[in-house]
């Protein structure tokens, strides 16, 4: 409808004359502004447009407040690292049968062991678990034995717990951690919506590590962009919308970490064997407990974020042996890991892994954190089943990416160690090295660095267990008395170690890094390659090589301090945490 109030309305708006003689094209200009204010109003009753104008306002509020709430989440998830519960919200609700302590009842935690072993209720099935238990630790690359017995081994507990027919924590029989706090909170299954996860404390700390930071191959970090040819042109040059520039112009050399834009150089920190529960391993306890581990942890992790200016690293990487109790080890020198079933040390595992996250989500959000697993993460005997455990939690095994010029190439050589539980894992990793060392060569890396958890050697690339026949012991007090391991034990293999080598000396590989062997070691190849070891972070050992292997670096707890110079040059410093040397 065409009313004087819109009809001068219009005429303002399109600048035509008053006149009511106008042509066709004044006519036509003047209906275009006619619609313009009709969908102005809409045609709307002034009660409908306050209602429209309170609905947008409240949608705007909710969207500042949601804000805001977050905001303080993010904000209080920083202070609250130190808080030793599980980090996360409040469920809206549990799945049925939950686990539940049990007031009373008999038959001790040796019932505990029954079940777990078969002795179960009449008409259970024990021959065939006694059968599938005895395959599985003959033959621990066996994902289908292991998921079928862990998952029967979970129904019965609940099935005992429910009809209250032990104590869970009667431990006397038998001298091994309680596990009944960790197996209360591991059965409890939360159910979450998607606004519990966005103000959680853990969608926070966790949003770039981990998991959410090692996939495709390479680190997805905002503080570490990597150029579009790490992902063969499926994903953009940024990772990260809300970190990075979105000026899609921008010259990939100011933005992709493939460049070398800090002329001044650049520092990361290496850690190795936080281990959380080595302590346990030697040492009687009524309870799980890594507490030890975890002070030394929350320690570096304090002094790293204490670090700024150039002193400022880019990114700590540790070297494997995260945690302590990786499932397969059932005939670990441990007395409770022996006793223990495969479902307990998975419940430890686990808790393990959760509080070595809280622990490491602490570091300052502007420095990226690689995790890479060890033979305590993935067993000595990698499968596909322990490796896929541990990539579930933290991400690729194996991983490459740049950082200010130089190319990092994160490897899960406990592959290399003993292949035969994933041999073909192992050769697809071994062409996939070939192809990142040719790649960083044919892009002018300025450095081309290896980490893994194994030494490759300790002397040199060509020696052979027969030459290495020292032994490294364990401090008194720590397991059965006399306690040591063959030096020997902590290299790779000869003839997996020659496969590295060769690509190693071809691409020029500027250093190797490394853990696993809890003391330092400063050696190099033929050719000059240095092999570095970083002491760990958790229980030392003192091999009679010492003096010698360490060239000249104390031996302690502590982490190295690497700054990256010039093309090739580097230099690297171990940093005890007390200021003080001991095994």
């Amino acid at each position: 409808e065409v009313t004087p109030q819109r009809l001068a309305h219009a005429v303002h708006r399109s600048s035509l004359p008053t006149s009511c003689h106008l042509t066709r094209n004044e006519l036509s200009a003047l209906l275009t502004e006619q619609n313009h204010v009709a969908k102005e109003d809409g045609h709307l009753s002034l009660q409908e447009r306050e209602r429209v104008a309170r609905e947008a306002e409240k949608k705007r509020r909710g969207i500042l407040n949601l804000r805001a709430q977050m905001m303080r989440v993010m904000a209080r998830s920083r202070f609250d690292l130190r808080n030793d519960g599980v980090l996360g919200v409040q469920p809206t609700g549990f799945v049925e049968n939950s686990l539940i302590v049990p007031e009373g009842g008999g038959g001790g935690a040796a019932a505990i062991s029954a079940a777990v072993l078969g002795s179960v209720p009449e008409g259970g099935d024990r021959g065939r678990d006694e059968a599938e238990e005895e395959k599985y630790n003959n033959n621990s690359d066996d994902g289908e034995t292991h998921d079928a017995l862990y998952n029967r081994q979970k129904d019965r507990i609940h099935v005992l717990l429910e009809n209250k027919c032990f104590d869970a924590t009667d431990v006397n029989y038998v001298r091994k951690p309680d596990v009944t706090r960790i197996a209360l909170e591991q059965s409890r299954r939360p159910k979450y919506t998607l606004h519990q996860v966005l103000l959680s404390r853990r969608f926070h700390l966790f949003k770039h590590r981990f998991a959410n930071a090692q996939y495709r191959r390479t680190l997805m970090y905002p503080t570490l962009p990597q150029p579009e040819d790490v992902f063969r042109g499926t994903l953009p040059g940024y990772v990260c919308g809300e970190c990075g520039p979105e000026d899609e112009d921008e010259d990939e050399m100011v933005r992709s970490e493939k460049y070398r834009s800090r002329t001044n150089g650049h520092r990361f920190i290496l850690a190795a064997d936080t281990q959380f529960g080595i302590v346990m391993d030697g040492y009687a306890m009524d309870l799980p407990n890594w507490e030890t581990e975890i002070e030394l942890s929350r320690r570096a992790v304090s002094k790293i974020n204490a670090m700024q200016d150039d002193e400022r690293p880019l990114f700590v990487c540790v070297c494997g042996d995260l945690v302590d109790t990786e499932s397969s080890f059932s005939r670990a020198l441990a007395s409770w890991k022996k006793v223990m079933s495969g479902w307990e040390r998975n419940l430890i595992f686990e808790q393990q892994v959760k509080d070595f996250k809280r622990i490491w989500s602490g570091l300052d959000p502007d420095i990226a954190l690689v995790c890479l697993c060890g033979n305590h993460d993935v067993g000595n005997r990698p499968t596909a089943q322990s490796i896929k455990h541990w990539t579930n939690s933290f991400g690729d095994d194996y991983f490459a990416f740049w950082a200010n010029g130089t190319y990092n190439i994160n490897l899960n050589n406990c592959l290399f160690s003993d292949p035969s539980g994933a041999p073909d894992l192992f050769q697809e990793q071994l062409i996939w090295l070939e192809e990142k060392l040719a790649y960083a060569k044919a892009n002018d890396a300025t450095h081309i660095f290896v980490y893994g958890h194994f030494p490759w050697f300790l002397k040199h690339e060509n020696e052979g267990d027969d030459e290495i026949t020292t032994f490294s012991r364990a401090p008194d007090g720590w397991g059965p008395k006399g306690s040591s391991f063959p030096d020997s034990y902590f290299t790779i293999p000869r003839e997996e170690r020659q496969m590295a080598m060769m690509l190693f000396q071809r691409y020029g590989v500027t250093a190797c890094f490394s853990g696993h062997f809890h003391q330092n070691v400063v050696a190099k190849s033929s050719w000059g390659m240095p092999m570095i070891v970083t002491g760990p972070l958790s229980m030392t050992l003192k091999s009679e090589l010492s003096e010698e292997l360490s060239g000249g670096e104390p031996n302690g707890c502590g982490m190295r301090v690497v700054d990256v110079g010039e093309k090739g040059q580097f230099t690297h410093e171990f940093v005890l945490l007390d200021g003080k040397e001991y095994a």
